[in-house]
């Protein structure tokens, strides 16, 4: 398949395609628009992790769309219902922020909460995180679209926040 647009063609390929890798290979004179073509293939692009107490699973705790490059990551938390409440969220969000700035280098942490999730805008305010932005009507849920909230939080937030330089 292709697009043609004017005098250019676009040709479909894929990631194998060996002229392409040999031009990104040596991009010594090329900007990259997209970071996606810079990172060594082995490095994930999300890590996901079981929240567990006593041998029963609680829920999940991840770190999505990992932008290695910028050094950033988008965080996730699932949670069974009769968990809500008890700390379990906390626990394991700071436990992750933890290691997502301490272990792995990051430097900033990104959310996106739905509007009606008190809960969880509550908890990553609590934990430093600063709204930063909102898809407006971006999700559809139960017959209405819902607004997003965007929350980031930066290394230096964090270490200032633990006290740490």
């Amino acid at each position: 398949m292709y697009l043609k647009s004017g005098d250019l063609i676009l040709r479909q390929t894929n990631p194998g395609d060996e002229e392409l890798i040999n031009l990104i290979d040596d991009a010594s004179e090329l900007f990259p628009m997209s970071e996606v073509r810079l990172y060594p293939s082995p490095m994930p692009k999300e890590m996901i992790f079981r929240i567990e107490k006593d041998d029963q699973l609680l829920g999940e705790i991840s770190l999505k769309n990992i932008k290695w490059y910028n050094r950033k990551a988008e965080i996730g938390i699932i949670l069974k219902k009769e968990f809500y409440g008890k700390g379990f969220g906390t626990n394991a969000l700071k436990s992750i922020m933890d290691y997502a700035f301490n272990k792995m280098n990051f430097y900033r942490l990104e959310a996106e909460v739905l509007e009606f999730n008190v809960g969880s805008i509550k908890l990553l305010e609590k934990l430093g995180f600063v709204k930063e932005g909102v898809l407006r009507e971006a999700k559809y849920s139960d017959g209405k679209y819902w607004d997003i909230f965007r929350y980031g939080l930066l290394s230096r937030e964090y270490k200032k926040s633990k006290g740490e330089k």
